[in-house]
């Protein structure tokens, strides 16, 4: 503060007259009585502030400002004193005013600058905001002393304006002075992790771990890490490390939960997640992953008798809709698979209403209507969600796909024909022209068109997939069979390949041993998925080899209740090993299932003789 002690020490020593004489001398300056009042005033406004009185306080820094206009220091003090009461507008009118005495006073920038950051906080990161907030901060640094809590704060303002460089320059200056400053290290393993630098991000966890071993937050951010860094062994022991050793950690088990879930290991991921509602029994997030992990198991009905009374639970407690929405989608999910689209549709819509614009729901709602043979309905989703968004690429394809259920595959094409047009930098635009092509039996505008995304886009193994695709529906298996080699030979894992392979080969009866290999490489990959055990299922039957048919083809059979290949494949089977009631009930659902892919008059024949043989 310019109103220094030194001053009263020197008009002490030279009397009253003598400070009066050289306060005459530069004209405009207060008198040695307007000090004095003046710092007493100042110190009078601390003593207040601290008692808790703030509006007197406040009086007092203004009559010492009153005493002494031109002193910076007193309105910086009334500026911070401004802001600690939450006061922020009378806080920038201070700090403005200690600016015109003093450009450079650091308290003043510190104070508009903290103003200016929670501003822009509670404004959801307004631009203007942060930009001030910046600026300000930045003349109030001092390298030489730096303060913790304002770099920290800066720090966190340059990753909000995604700049995460400038970010890791300021928290590494503070950390040369405070090394073990878990926020400061928190914060700058963030900095890594907008740049993508995981495993930079990885070895700054663990240095704020080392620094607050407490810190359960740090382990689950260290496992995220190290997970995008290609370490899933290494983060999969972080989380289990701190887990055994709290067990109680709710955030820990989850994130376990969910780790699991990316690692495929459902098993692990269902433990992980009853643990959580054993520990949060009002809780939405255990049963949520439980869900997710049931549905990675194909335990669709288990995953609907989770959620449903989850999601009364969430709206009696006027939870976020979009938590209410993720529940939704959830068990609409579960119902589709069932074969239940009604009630899909039931839950679509309802998420639908918490959320008009999602083009997510707006796209699911719609195919739930085709699939449930609601042609009209699902145009009307589509209709309306085009006002909005009338190029969007996947609500072409939405309207092509309806035009194509209604059987007017010419106005469908025109459709997807456009799209291309407007989208040829997007790959699925080309691979949902050629599969319309593929549709309307023009088999070689369907390869046409796939061979020369090819050749746009080399590295898409999807492209190359499709071609496959499209030449086994036309019966042209050698080359489908080309094609998905060269997929393989790209990369050796993909599962989808390696199932559709599998079971092109079972289909023709040809090479059964090669197609039980290469369906069980896909079930290594993915080894709950229900139309790979399908497959897999079906090449055992091929092989009259019925016991080991079974297990996964009745598998299959429970996860896909509504699809009518994999309910004629068991019962195929189930009549084989003479269960015909059994058989009757799979070959009723199979009709009423989506009827893609079968022979309707022929399963009528086959359920026609199992009821005979049941009558006889």
């Amino acid at each position: 503060m310019r109103i220094l002690l030194c001053c009263l020490v020197v008009a002490s020593a030279l009397g009253p007259g003598s400070l009066v004489h050289a306060q005459s001398q530069e004209a405009g300056r207060p008198s040695a009585e307007d000090l004095t009042a003046a710092y007493l005033a100042f110190i009078t406004g601390r003593s207040l502030e601290a008692a808790g009185d703030v509006e007197a306080a406040a009086a007092s820094h203004r009559r010492a400002a009153a005493l002494d206009p031109s002193s910076p220091d007193i309105w910086a003090e009334l500026a911070g004193l401004y802001a600690r009461a939450n006061q922020p507008e009378e806080a920038v009118e201070a700090a403005e005013a200690a600016l015109e005495q003093d450009p450079e006073n650091p308290e003043a920038h510190r104070i508009l600058g903290l103003v200016y950051a929670a501003r822009a906080g509670s404004r959801g990161g307004d631009a203007e905001d942060l930009s001030r907030a910046i600026a300000h901060l930045e003349r109030a640094r001092n390298p030489v002393s730096p303060d913790p809590a304002l770099y920290l704060t800066l720090g966190r303002l340059y990753l909000g304006s995604q700049n995460p460089t400038q970010a890791r320059e300021i928290l590494d200056e503070v950390l040369e002075a405070e090394p073990q400053f878990t926020e400061a290290l928190a914060l700058l393993a963030q900095a890594y992790e907008a740049e993508g630098q995981w495993a930079d991000a990885a070895a700054v966890y663990e240095r704020a771990i080392l620094a607050g071993p407490r810190r359960a937050r740090y382990r689950r951010e260290l496992a995220a890490a190290l997970l995008n860094a290609g370490q899933p062994d290494r983060a999969l022991e972080v989380l289990s490390e701190l887990v055994r050793f709290r067990p109680d950690d709710a955030g820990g088990w989850f994130s376990l939960s969910n780790l699991e879930l990316q690692l495929g290991n459902p098993d692990g991921a269902v433990a992980a997640a009853r643990r959580v509602m054993e520990l949060e029994p009002d809780g939405l997030r255990g049963p949520y992953i439980l869900s997710r992990a049931l549905g990675l198991q194909g335990r669709y009905r288990e995953m609907i008798d989770t959620l449903g009374p989850v999601l009364e639970r969430a709206r009696e407690e006027n939870v976020a809709p979009n938590q209410i929405v993720s529940l939704l989608q959830s068990l609409s999910g579960a119902h589709v698979q069932l074969g239940d689209h009604d009630a899909a549709i039931e839950n679509l819509a309802a998420a639908l209403e918490l959320v008009p614009s999602d083009l997510g729901i707006q796209a699911q709602l719609a195919q739930a209507y085709l699939s449930a043979g609601q042609f009209d309905a699902a145009e009307d989703v589509v209709a309306r969600a085009q006002r909005e968004r009338p190029d969007n690429l996947a609500l072409l394809r939405l309207e092509a796909q309806a035009l194509s259920a209604r059987g007017e595959l010419d106005e469908a094409a025109t459709v997807l024909e456009g799209a291309l047009e407007r989208h040829r930098t997007e790959p699925i635009a080309h691979v949902a022209l050629a599969n319309l092509y593929s549709e309307a039996g023009r088999v070689d505008d369907a390869v046409q068109v796939l061979t020369v995304a090819e050749t746009q886009f080399p590295d898409n193994a999807l492209i190359v997939f499709q071609l496959g695709a499209v030449l086994e529906r036309a019966g042209r298996n050698v080359e489908a069979e080309v094609a998905f080699r060269r997929v393989l030979d790209q990369n050796p894992e993909d599962a989808q390949t390696l199932n559709y392979l599998g079971y092109m080969l079972a289909e023709r009866g040809e090479r059964l041993d090669e197609s039980i290999s290469l369906i069980q490489r896909a079930l290594e990959i993915d080894p709950n998925n229900g139309s790979y055990l399908d497959s897999l299922g079906w090449a055992y039957f091929k092989q009259d080899q019925f016991e080991l048919a079974e297990p996964p083809l009745r598998r299959a059979g429970d996860q896909l209740q509504g699809n009518s290949v994999v309910q004629d494949h068991l019962g195929d089977l189930l009549y084989k090993i003479e269960r015909y009631a059994e058989a009757v009930v799979v070959w009723e659902r199979a009709l009423a299932g989506d009827r893609d892919g079968v022979d309707l008059l022929e399963i009528e024949r086959k359920l026609s003789d199992a009821r005979a043989r049941l009558a006889r």
